[in-house]
């Protein structure tokens, strides 16, 4: 049995497969998406010859992710944020979000990533002489990453579960209760 399967027709995702999803609302604008998380995990040694390792932690685990958007929707977004600040100060790096990002491909399964908590922490903007449309690339402050249910950190305290039911809440009113 392999792990992976035999795509028909040979489809494969690409960037047409991908819909980005802001607290469950699409966003159209997008150029680019990048999210990554690793868990650092160390060495634990003892004595003897062989100096091997005697086993390793459960590690720290860390998240990242940046969304680069065309220039009116990055108006757009900017606005949105700050129309929900929970400070009423105007700011769009404020509020927390949800951003998702599902992948559809006729036969090929959902990949659904949901990057939590997701808050902006800084916005870079370069325009230049040329005839491509202008850009900006949002860096995100996240707390975790899911990729279709699983997680790359240790979730056995089900940590995430109650973080995942209160997203899915949340995503649930912001659709109108679907």
């Amino acid at each position: 049995m392999a792990i992976d399967s035999i795509t028909v027709n040979g489809n494969q995702y690409d960037w047409g497969s991908i819909q980005v999803l802001i607290d469950g609302l699409p966003l159209i604008g997008v150029a680019g998406i990048k999210y990554a998380d690793k868990r650092e995990r160390s060495f634990a040694y003892g004595t003897g010859k062989s100096r091997a390792p005697r086993g390793r932690t459960r590690g720290k685990y860390s998240a990242e992710a940046s969304i680069t958007l065309w220039k009116d929707s990055a108006d757009d977004f900017r606005q949105y944020l700050a129309s929900r600040d929970p400070s009423f100060s105007g700011s769009f790096g404020n509020t927390e979000f949800l951003l998702n990002v599902q992948y559809f491909e006729n036969d090929l399964s959902l990949v659904d990533v949901q990057i939590l908590r997701c808050c902006v922490v800084g916005d870079d903007s370069s325009e230049e002489e040329n005839a491509d449309p202008l850009k900006e690339e949002f860096a995100l402050s996240t707390f975790q990453i899911i990729r279709n249910g699983v997680t790359l950190f240790d979730n056995s305290d089900g940590g995430v579960a109650g973080v995942i039911g209160a997203v899915a809440g949340g995503v649930a009113a912001a659709l109108g209760g679907f």
